[in-house]
């Protein structure tokens, strides 16, 4: 990978970041809730890697999810030092 292209694709992501921290200013301060939004993301990129091996998908829609997922995993890490362990009650 050339610079080019990381810079794009940062660029990409920090787009999308600010797009998401607008939309959703707040985040989950417990690891499962957030953890949670991370893998949804993640599914949604398998789903769409799904539809493009099997269904004629696109190419972007592979890149829209992918970079969504990684603009969650940097959400969740930059705010990794507010989150709480808030076990559930277990019936």
């Amino acid at each position: 990978m050339n610079a080019i292209t990381f810079l794009n694709i940062v660029n990409d992501i920090a787009a999308e970041l600010d797009l998401a921290e607008e939309m959703f200013p707040l985040f989950p301060k417990d690891p499962v809730h957030a953890a949670g939004i991370v893998g949804k993301e993640a599914g949604e990129l398998q789903q769409a890697a799904l539809q493009f091996t099997y269904e004629r998908g696109s190419l972007s829609d592979m890149k829209s999810e992918a970079i969504q997922t990684a603009t969650m995993a940097i959400r969740f890490i930059a705010n990794i030092l507010n989150m709480e362990a808030r076990p559930s009650v277990q019936l």
